[in-house]
């Protein structure tokens, strides 16, 4: 007997000096890819093994050695976790690794709910497989373990036949705010490509085109049982959410609520080669959250086109009725959001008009004046906004659009006196654009405003705002004349 455990330990032992061998004494491997996703601009990193969904990886020997592959956090934000090798299981996010201990805050990675006042009944959001040789005192307390202690056996039991899944994938593990442009691709999103996009530049590899994008607690609008409503499925009612998201990652496959609830039926454990957890609450518990899920990972440094590449995206090939080529003068565009219920008062709003115009005569920029509603198509959107330099809107959904315009330009967000709602001037500041906050008779940069509030019943949802328009116009033509001293210089 003493010599059978003899030869199990020392096949074990054998097992972990090749995992410490071939992975590096934090079990962390390089992880090349190939040249066919986004990247730093450096080019892609070669060697390594080529596998059927596009990485390359130095694992492969330890994964044949294991008779499994290793859970792997290859970048992280609070909110937001990108990993080779991610687990799923019943609706929890496994991890299975020889190193415990460099897992994340698991409130940092996933949570059940973003409502945090709705119990959780036991359930575990994210589960860590820690794979542990015994002990090697009697002293040493099983109780202090991070996660599930399982031995090497029993992770080849589990994780051996665990079914593959396409990717690289993002997971939106939300089960509330989605079904709103500013809410997915503003918000939740926009922190998931940030993290993915700090991943290339720290590590100059080129990553794979996402191939999947899942909501495992959202359905797709047409699927949402009767009596559902937008907390219950991902798309907004415009469509922007599917559309641009489409246009981001061609051929997209999407899986909803009820693709992985039959996965939960199996019982069984579902391997995501790359997967990109992101999760709103998670974000939100990060030390830099400000109100919002991206406070931790907007400060993560990426190249400077970031965005643009987006953009690109959505521009590929368009032929629409916006001239993209950029003129000769800066474009000002006031768009207008009279109508809508959170709008300026109507004298307030024909002065704006008014001054915004007599720029275009002042002969110092070509100036456009719009709304965009439901019938103009997202990409003539898009268009109009990548050739402007200089934004003016009332707050609301149409400065998300902010994301799409040129680093090095400009936009005024007019709220009431008393308000600050910062939702938006964190996504110029990802952009690279310089964001002024009107308050009727002045304006102050996001390092200068008051601290996030509105008070009052309507708080921000008001037809009455008011504004001054040379308050606007005054500093719009300071902006103007420094332009043209650049190009002059």
């Amino acid at each position: 007997m003493a010599r059978a455990n003899s030869r199990v330990y020392g096949s074990y032992a054998a097992a972990a000096v090749a995992v410490y061998l071939l992975l590096g004494p934090l079990g962390l491997g390089h992880i090349p890819f190939l040249p066919d996703g986004i990247s730093s601009g450096w080019g892609a990193s070669g060697g390594g093994n080529t596998r059927d969904n596009g990485i390359r990886s130095t694992s492969t020997e330890t994964d044949k050695l294991l008779g499994f592959k290793l859970s792997k956090i290859v970048n992280h934000a609070p909110g937001y976790t990108v990993v080779e090798n991610l687990y799923w299981h019943n609706y929890s996010y496994v991890f299975v690794t020889d190193q415990p201990w460099s897992i994340p805050k698991l409130d940092h990675i996933a949570n059940k709910h973003v409502d945090t006042r709705i119990p959780l009944q036991g359930h575990e959001e994210v589960k860590i497989y820690s794979i542990r040789l015994q002990p090697v005192s009697p002293e040493v307390k099983e109780a202090n373990q991070i996660g599930h202690t399982i031995s090497l056996d029993e992770a080849i039991a589990l994780f051996g036949r665990a079914e593959e899944l396409q990717s690289p994938m993002i997971i939106n593990n939300d089960d509330n705010f989605v079904s709103h442009y500013y809410h997915w691709i503003g918000e939740t999103f926009l922190g998931a490509w940030r993290t993915w996009s700090n991943y290339a530049w720290r590590t100059g590899q080129t990553l794979p085109n996402i191939k999947v994008v899942a909501f495992p607690k959202q359905y797709n609008k047409a699927e949402a049982p009767p009596g559902s409503n937008g907390a219950n499925w991902w798309e907004d009612t415009p469509g922007a959410n599917r559309w641009f998201t489409t246009k981001f990652f061609p051929g997209v496959t999407y899986e909803t609520k009820p693709i992985w609830e039959e996965r939960a039926a199996t019982k069984e454990f579902y391997r995501i080669p790359l997967g990109l957890i992101a999760d709103r609450r998670g974000g939100h518990n990060g030390p830099s959250n400000a109100w919002k899920p991206w406070g931790d990972a907007l400060r993560l440094p990426v190249s400077l086109d970031w965005l643009v590449n987006l953009r690109d995206r959505v521009l590929k090939d368009y032929n629409g009725p916006v001239n993209i080529k950029r003129g000769t003068k800066p474009h000002v565009m006031y768009l207008e959001r009279q109508g809508s219920g959170r709008e300026l008062v109507p004298e307030d709003h024909e002065d704006l008009v008014n001054a915004v115009l007599q720029l275009e005569e002042d002969g110092l920029a070509k100036v456009t004046v719009k709304g965009f509603s439901s019938s103009i198509p997202f990409q003539d959107q898009v268009a109009e906004i990548s050739t402007v330099d200089i934004l003016i809107s009332v707050h609301g959904n149409g400065l998300t659009h902010t994301l799409w315009m040129n680093p090095g330009g400009s936009v005024f967000e007019l709220q009431p006196a008393e308000c600050t709602v910062t939702d938006y001037s964190p996504l110029a500041i990802a952009a690279g654009v310089q964001h002024y906050l009107v308050h009727e008779t002045s304006f102050c940069v996001p390092e200068e405003c008051p601290g996030r509030g509105c008070p009052g019943p309507r708080a921000i949802n008001r037809d009455d705002i008011r504004v001054t328009a040379h308050v606007v116009t005054d500093q719009v033509r300071r902006i103007i004349r420094r332009l043209n001293n650049r190009s002059l210089e």
